[in-house]
């Protein structure tokens, strides 16, 4: 029998990077699924060639940017060159307020969970917990397993039904996101192959220093290059910069853009970097993939 796929994700099992994982890579027969302790720890082993593949959080339509996925992608200490994004998938993530069997919502007095799923559910906690303590954990089934293995009926967590179910907790609160199509991408990772694959192929991931950030128009400048070329920008993010030479407040940017599907699209994407080496500092290339939505 072949050697099962390595894929790994941010764990414990149940968390809504498992649930993704399992749509990105469905059949078992072909991969086995690997839960890792943090996002940071998803990457390091796919450089290390521990896994083929990983699995992270990038985007919430809600909270926005995973911010500690952007820090891996950052790489400012370079151990992650060989790491590209190589696809996507998007998930519907409800979130249910999961506590001990029998216990009550007006007995809750402390509550578990990712930051981001804090941030997806503000309203509702507020309007139903004000003031309750809120503890930020790893992973949303993180939480789910600490409320079942420790405390009492005052402590809760916020994470997915999936979760509940696996570490066999009661539902306190069901569907508290605060928009019903709250809805997280996340992008698998693997190892980038012979130079130049996977560009043009729909979607492109970027990362560069502006030349000068007291210079006026120095990032429009750099933009207006993927208008000339044609590419639309489907997302823009940025991080402190933080490398050498670079002074508090200059910032590294990270650009997604995608091709305009005409046949000339992967010479498009291949003078658009050849822009972004004339006219920034550090870019790197991060990936190409296939849009999961048409």
């Amino acid at each position: 029998m072949a050697e099962k796929t390595k894929v790994a994700f941010l764990g414990p099992v149940a968390s809504y990077s498992h649930q993704a994982t399992k749509l990105a890579f469905p059949d078992e027969n072909t991969h086995e699924l690997i839960p890792v302790k943090t996002i940071r720890e998803v990457f390091d082993t796919v450089q290390a060639r521990g896994t083929e593949y990983g699995v992270v959080p990038f985007e919430n339509s809600t909270h926005g940017p995973v911010s500690m996925t952007l820090e891996a992608l950052a790489d400012r200490g370079d151990e992650l060159r060989d790491v590209v994004v190589c696809g996507e998938v998007y998930l519907g993530v409800h979130h249910f307020l999961l506590g001990k069997k029998g216990g009550r919502l007006e007995d809750v007095r402390r509550v578990y969970s990712h930051p981001q799923a804090f941030g997806q559910t503000g309203r509702w906690m507020r309007r139903f917990l004000p003031g309750v303590e809120m503890v930020e954990v790893s992973s949303t089934s993180k939480a789910a397993e600490i409320v079942a293995t420790g405390g009492d009926e005052g402590w809760a967590a916020v994470a997915g039904e999936m979760a509940g179910r696996e570490y066999g907790l009661g539902v306190l609160g069901e569907r508290i996101e605060d928009r019903g199509d709250n809805e997280t991408r996340f992008f698998v990772v693997g190892r980038k192959q012979e130079k130049g694959e996977g560009r043009g192929k729909g979607k492109n991931l970027v990362s560069f220093c502006v030349g000068s950030h007291d210079e006026p128009g120095a990032l429009a400048e750099v933009l207006g290059c993927f208008r000339e070329r044609g590419l639309n920008l489907t997302s823009i993010n940025s991080v402190p910069g933080l490398r050498e030479g670079m002074r508090p407040f200059e910032y590294l940017f990270f650009v997604e853009f995608e091709g305009t599907g005409q046949v000339d699209e992967g010479e498009r994407v291949k003078g658009v970097l050849e822009d972004l080496e004339s006219k920034t500092k550090g870019w790197r290339y991060l990936g190409g993939w296939e849009s999961a939505r048409r």
